[in-house]
């Protein structure tokens, strides 16, 4: 199993307000991108950096008038991480950084905390997927993890 996060795009305090409510907004989600999707994050226009990241608890479909099906994230604790990670190289980014709320990106979540910038994680900087992982955040996302298998 590889822990992954979802990046999507919203408000600076997008993060805080939906974990105090316990849920995100509905997402266009195929089923099958929800495999080992255990954290979520989101940037908003003008942020550097990513700072914190949510557990998701759980997803629930949704279906609304449109007729699509999203899936509605419920959300657990929130995670600070040791430092805020940089996006990086914008032109790296360009076309692929969430720009709007429905986007997303999946990240896994090794590569993502073993990243100097969030650029590094991308096919074609050199450092895809392939890095060591920092410890710094370890313990708190081992004992998630451990919750989440006892659950």
């Amino acid at each position: 199993m590889t822990t992954k996060v979802l990046l999507t795009h919203h408000h600076r305090d997008a993060i805080e307000n939906a974990a105090d409510r316990g849920f995100w907004m509905p997402l266009p989600l195929a089923a099958e991108q929800l495999k080992d999707v255990m954290y979520l994050t989101s940037l908003s226009y003008g942020e550097i950096s990513l700072k914190q990241l949510a557990e998701i608890a759980s997803f629930e479909p949704w279906r609304e008038a449109d007729g699509v099906e999203r899936w509605l994230p419920f959300l657990g604790q929130r995670l600070e991480l040791p430092k805020p990670l940089p996006l990086g190289d914008r032109q790296l980014l360009a076309g692929w950084l969430p720009r709007q709320r429905e986007a997303v990106q999946i990240i896994e979540l090794d590569a993502l905390l073993a990243a100097t910038r969030l650029s590094d994680v991308l096919p074609g900087s050199g450092a895809c997927c392939h890095l060591p992982r920092r410890p710094a955040l370890a313990p708190a996302v081992d004992a998630a993890r451990r919750r989440d298998l006892a659950a």
